[in-house]
């Protein structure tokens, strides 16, 4: 059981007595925010954010963080929901990954306890809100915002203890044998550190002195942990595939839990090499983002700056193919560097379409189908499973929607191909074509 004192002579790390009242109010409070707890989630991360660059500026970062904050505010809630011993219960899974992460990137531990400190501020203010709006009289509110501060006040600090022991165990472990010196060695060729050639290749068992086809193979948050575990196994895999016929080892290198980056010795991928990585990836929940194939010290680089500005377009446009090749979204990657403008040019472009109902949906997905099939009725209608005469209606409707006289203009192609940039949770999918 929880460990009780009077108010009076309360300690940090100790829950103080508490009222049935007090009990009730917390686990009804506690029971709303359990289905806010997606929402809860984001809004800590916005708010760590807003006050750590570093978020800001990493897409991958900013990810994982969003699935430790899931995991924490779920748990937390849920324990302050039955009482829990704060003390029993262990870290989320998601947060001990994430430490092991940050030592990957070489990023302080002070970083860590900032992330935790902001977060469990921006948590606790939730409570006070929710209980400062409740109907309850002030003095249970009072007594109840002690307690849920103090719990999560616990929880949170043991916690702490064990993910700062992790990242300190992940470090020493990273201080030691090949695995350490290969990624610190990648990391300073990718920083342009200078690096003794020679020293390099020995460290690497890799010949920078050819070219190179770079990749990054990944799974999203929520993937299964069969994923998660089988990543690095399936980036392998794909680096063979895309690799010389004389059979030259790859390099491949964990960058986290969820990320695989890999050099591919003489590897191409051409349209037919892509289709085949592709229908090996469709079943393992893996996707995988190439660059161009380029030679040398600056070809490395290059080639897996390619690799992971495609993996930033896949990801951002949610495209659906399990490999994406540099050479596909180049101009795309351009066109979304500040997405922010990009949204702001797609919305003033599409108008009235900008937005999120099945109208709207039906015909730019029509569009996006006519585009893509050289502007063709006929083919568009085959595709779909719709008469010509439809396509033929809702082509015209978006032109009289939108002012547009030219359903090619490149205004209109590039609106319909970056609509998803309007929608951050996944609900604007005009690739859709069951429609």
């Amino acid at each position: 059981m929880l460990t009780t004192t009077s108010t009076g002579d309360r300690l940090l790390g100790q829950t103080p007595a508490r009222s049935a009242g007090c009990e009730q109010l917390v686990t009804e409070i506690a029971t709303r925010l359990e289905g806010r707890t997606d929402a809860i989630a984001a809004q800590l991360v916005d708010r760590i954010a807003a006050e750590l660059a570093i978020v800001r500026e990493d897409e991958d970062l900013r990810d994982d963080l969003r699935a430790v904050a899931r995991a924490c505010t779920s748990l937390l809630t849920a324990m302050t929901r039955t009482w829990s011993d704060p003390h029993a219960v262990p870290a989320p899974r998601d947060a001990l990954e994430w430490a092991r992460t940050i030592v990957a990137r070489r990023i302080p531990l002070d970083f860590l306890l900032r992330v935790f400190r902001i977060g469990h501020s921006g948590y606790g203010e939730i409570w006070h809100r929710e209980l400062a709006g409740s109907d309850a009289p002030p003095a249970l509110v009072l007594e109840a915002l002690l307690a849920t501060s103090t719990f999560a006040f616990t929880w949170v600090d043991a916690v702490l203890e064990t993910v700062t022991t992790v990242y300190e165990e992940e470090r020493e472990r990273r201080t030691r044998g090949m695995e350490a010196l290969r990624t610190e060695t990648v990391a300073a060729i990718l920083a342009g550190e200078p690096v003794d050639a020679a020293s390099a290749v020995a460290r690497l068992a890799y010949d920078l002195d050819r070219r190179h086809l770079a990749l990054v193979a990944w799974v999203e948050a929520d993937a299964t942990e069969e994923a998660r575990d089988g990543v690095e196994r399936v980036a392998a895999e794909a680096a063979r595939f895309l690799g010389a016929a004389d059979g030259r080892t790859a390099l491949v290198l964990r960058d986290g839990p969820r990320v695989v980056h890999g050099w591919v010795p003489e590897g191409s991928c051409d349209r037919a090499r892509a289709a085949g990585v592709a229908a090996r990836l469709a079943s393992t929940g893996v996707r995988v983002a190439i660059g161009r194939p380029s030679i040398g010290v600056e070809g490395f680089r290059s080639s897996h700056l390619q690799a992971r500005r495609a993996r930033r377009v896949a990801r951002l446009l949610r495209h659906r193919a399990g490999l994406t090749r540099y050479d596909d979204v180049a101009v795309v990657d351009l066109l979304t560097r500040d997405a922010a403008v990009a949204r702001e040019v797609i919305a003033d472009t599409l108008g009235p379409l900008a937005i999120e109902d099945d109208a709207s949906r039906r015909l730019l997905a029509t569009l996006r189908v006519f585009l893509q099939e050289g502007q063709s009725f006929t083919r568009a209608a085959r595709r779909l499973g719709i008469h010509e005469n439809t396509v033929a209606y809702r082509v015209r409707r978006v032109l009289d929607l939108t002012g547009h006289t030219d359903a090619g203009s490149l205004a209109l192609r590039t609106a319909v191909e970056l609509l998803p940039l309007l929608d951050r949770e996944g609900l604007v999918d005009v690739t859709d074509e069951r429609l």
